[in-house]
């Protein structure tokens, strides 16, 4: 475009009024990035025009012209852009035909119209690209996804495993290690010599070691290296890290201190990956704020927010509603809203939890 401005300067003697037209166009240009609609369209219809003041040479103008549309194209929807061509295909044949060169604006009408089709088709085309990308991005997040909750079902089928084996443990060694201890007692009131009652005080003394033993292997058993809401944590930042996402947690007072079943654990984490890949799916930013609280010393309520490129029509599809159910089952309630330029999911759920043993 600045050649297009060197040329006019050197090859024709410019007017008075060409710098102050040049500058007033470098303004419109550079500002229709900024713009909202309609001053926007506003702005492309009024460089053509200035344009057409400036330049006197045909090539030069053709140039400067072509510019100018694809430079509107990135931000014109193919309807808007459709009456802008028309706009300019008007204007380049109007302006040879008010000086009677009926030759130059035919030639302009089938430049203007093989340009007009090649701006379309590229327009067509950088638009089809960007679907198949959106296609990829969605069928490799579900991949990811697929994949992480494969994982997640191993570990907590595995841990349901562990937990089924210390329950057995439990209920037959541990109650027969503590019937023992009590008959040892018995026998140990009943022995009449002091070498008797010492044998079976040791005996008594080995099998509450053993039962003591026993216990603490059960309980090693059903608990993980991290439970509760550390486990919790711990599976969002590595879903944060695989689907290259940025969340911001936030614990209130007393949160860290809380202890949650299995069940609990596992609908928690659930329903913040659904928020989260919800988030993917209608957000351009990759960015979440994610904050628990517990309310009245008695709930757990967590809170994902993240931005919307735009206004959504809740309906709840699968995943929500599979949320709702999982919450539903341990107690809890789920509610979507949204505010200004931001999705909020809330989920709630009472803390009593059962004693495992």
């Amino acid at each position: 475009m600045l050649a297009a401005w060197f040329l006019e300067t050197y090859t024709t003697r410019v007017a008075s009024d060409f710098f102050l037209f040049s500058a007033f166009f470098f303004v419109l240009y550079f500002l229709i990035p900024i713009l909202k609609n309609p001053y926007k369209i506003i702005d492309l219809g009024l460089l053509p025009l200035l344009v057409l003041i400036i330049f006197d040479h045909f090539l030069l103008f053709w140039m400067v012209i072509g510019t100018i549309v694809v430079y509107a194209s990135l931000y014109l929807s193919f309807r808007s852009l459709y009456l802008y061509l028309l706009y300019l295909t008007a204007i380049v044949v109007l302006a040879p035909i008010l000086e009677q060169e009926w030759l130059l604006a035919f030639v302009a009408f089938l430049g203007s119209a093989l340009f007009s089709f090649t701006i379309i088709n590229w327009k067509q085309a950088d638009a089809k690209s960007e679907t198949y990308k959106d296609q990829y991005e969605s069928i490799y997040s579900l991949y990811r996804s697929s994949k992480r909750q494969v994982g997640d079902l191993e570990k907590v089928t595995r841990q349901e495993e562990r937990n089924q084996i210390a329950r057995e443990i439990h209920d037959s060694v541990g109650h027969r290690l503590t019937a023992l201890t009590m008959q040892l007692e018995a026998a140990r009131l009943q022995a009449k010599d002091s070498e008797s009652q010492k044998t079976f005080a040791q005996l008594k003394t080995l099998a509450q070691d053993s039962l003591a033993d026993t216990r603490s292997a059960v309980k090693t058993f059903k608990t993980e290296d991290t439970a509760g809401i550390q486990a919790v944590i711990q599976l969002i930042r590595k879903l944060e890290s695989e689907s290259q996402l940025r969340v911001a947690i936030t614990m209130k007072t007393g949160v860290l201190g809380i202890v949650l079943s299995n069940k609990q654990s596992v609908t928690l984490y659930r329903s913040i990956q659904e928020a989260l890949t919800n988030m993917m799916r209608h957000s351009l930013s990759r960015q979440a704020a994610i904050e628990f609280q517990i309310i009245a010393q008695r709930d757990l309520r967590f809170q994902v927010t993240h931005p919307l490129k735009e206004k959504v029509t809740i309906t709840e599809g699968f995943g929500l509603t599979n949320m709702r159910e999982r919450l539903s089952e341990i107690g809890g309630r789920l509610t979507v809203s949204q505010s200004g330029e931001e999705l909020h999911l809330i989920g709630q759920f009472p803390l009593e939890v059962k004693n495992d043993d």
